[in-house]
């Protein structure tokens, strides 16, 4: 049975179903292929890691001095909540609201095809099938789901590590843990288990943490990480792996590490091997679907949007691949999406948000140009009164005020970055303050103080609007003394 559309949505990811929506919304014909339960491991990945972040900060313990046991040993009780929270997720991207909405949903894998149909036709058409259906469209969106990546280690096969990606069907919570990569997953689980005062190690072949920020913030996500208990191994390569009712790693200076658990947290791939994209043009890539900045792929009418696509390793906090994939496989002029301007997060306690340029490579491409402003947040009054003063504000600014980047690690990190975002989104300078309105308090004391930093910066004595006003000031004393 074929059925034509004019949008199918190739998903299995919260993105994927976000895109259906959307065409549903402009009152496209629309159909959704997803793999059974991918959305559901997804999500219970992400909420499970907010849920246990929450315990473990004391945001669902028992009341102190009660004797109720504590909630880091009742993973039953989590599991529950982590449930709960799911279903009110997704509650208005659910199977069941999407066909309210027109959205034609298949539970299946598929794969695309070319097709001739017709005598004397010699250009195929593009399909893809399923079990028991042909499907054809104007226009395809990939927002197929990510797997993790099972690093060649000798005798990991044989042992029964865990993935994060399974964190909803765990048994239990490790009583001790070795987390292997350095994924923004991996962290936050790793800093959360130790808060819940489990025994962990982080272990990475890579010399840093972070290795896309600048080399002190690096070193500033270790410290956080060694402050909450977690023993962080860098640059160390794991050589072996053995199983005897608890886990073995041999590293290759010789030494070895023991634990209940070993979690792998290694980077994500694009789950598309069953898609056959070869008859898209497109080979399989390890680190996404390779796209333009229309988000289309090497075929006119298929575009990408999100996890697969790669990049920047946090996670982003918004859904503009989503909206510009779906328009451009509706409609015309093509709308370009901007890497530059959007905001990404690492969730640890506190947590990190980042836009644009770091430091490093914005004094690379504008030189002395690029200035650097920071202030810690334990300076400003907000965070005192909200007892989280552990953090810093950095921005990255041209003399002449254009924000070119920003790096907050902090307790309002998921809103301040957003409003930062938004400024450098409008082309906003930082002379322009005085325009900037309906901004949170807190927000507004931090901008207050940065913008100050910049103004001090560019009036510093030797600099020439610092002279020039000096030169001012001494004429018209000159000229008419008091």
């Amino acid at each position: 049975m074929r059925v034509d559309y004019d949008l199918l949505v190739v998903g299995g990811t919260v993105q994927g179903r976000r895109a259906a929506a959307l065409a549903a919304r402009e009152g496209a014909r629309v159909a959704l292929v997803e793999p059974p339960g991918q959305v559901d491991r997804i999500l219970g990945a992400q909420v499970g890691l907010q849920i246990l972040a929450q315990t473990a900060n004391g945001g669902f313990g028992p009341p102190q001095g009660s004797t109720q046991p504590a909630l880091e040993t009742d993973w039953a009780t989590l599991r529950r909540r982590i449930q709960l929270a799911m279903e009110l997720a997704a509650v208005s991207l659910s199977p069941s609201a999407l066909a309210a909405m027109g959205v034609d949903g298949i539970t299946a894998q598929g794969q695309f095809h070319r097709q001739l149909h017709g005598l004397g036709r010699t250009r195929p058409k593009l399909v893809f099938t399923t079990a028991d259906r042909s499907l054809r469209a104007r226009g395809y969106v990939l927002c197929p789901p990510t797997q993790t990546t099972i690093p060649a280690i000798p005798g990991l096969a044989d042992t029964p590590y865990r993935c994060l990606d399974d964190l909803i069907t765990w048994d239990d919570l490790p009583t001790s843990a070795i987390i292997l990569g350095r994924s923004p997953a991996a962290i936050a689980l790793a800093q959360t288990l130790a808060r819940l005062g489990r025994s962990v190690t982080l272990l990475s072949r890579g010399e840093r943490l972070l290795p896309t920020e600048d080399a002190d913030l690096s070193r500033f996500g270790e410290q956080l990480l060694r402050a909450s208990g977690v023993t962080v191994r860098m640059g160390q390569r794991p050589m072996a792996v053995t199983y005897d009712g608890e886990f073995q790693v041999t590293l290759d200076d010789a030494t070895t590490l023991q634990g209940q658990h070993l979690i792998l947290g290694t980077a994500q791939t694009p789950a598309t091997a069953s898609l056959n994209l070869a008859a898209l043009g497109l080979r399989p890539h390890d680190q996404g679907i390779p796209v333009d900045d229309r988000l289309s792929t090497l075929h006119p009418r298929v575009f990408a949007c999100g996890p697969a696509l790669g990049g920047y390793w946090a996670t982003a906090t918004d859904f503009q691949d989503v909206s510009i994939a779906v328009r451009n496989a509706l409609y015309l002029p093509y709308r370009r999406l901007t890497q530059f301007h959007r905001p990404s997060l690492l969730p640890m306690q506190p947590a990190l948000g980042r836009v644009g340029m770091t430091a490093t490579q914005a004094q690379h491409w504008f030189g002395s140009e690029a200035l650097v402003l920071q202030i810690n947040l334990g300076d400003t009054l907000a965070t005192h009164l909200a007892g989280e003063t552990t953090g810093l504000c950095r921005w990255v600014v041209h003399r002449n005020g254009r924000l070119l980047g920003a790096q907050i690690w902090g307790s309002y990190t998921q809103d301040l970055i957003q409003t930062v975002a938004g400024m450098m989104q409008n082309h906003q300078h930082l002379h322009q303050w005085d325009r900037w309105s309906a901004l949170p308090h807190s927000h507004s004391e931090i901008l207050e103080q940065m913008v100050a930093a910049w103004q001090q910066q560019r009036w510093q004595p030797g600099n020439r609007r610092r002279d020039w006003a000096e030169n001012w000031f001494n004429w018209r004393r000159s000229r008419s003394p008091l």
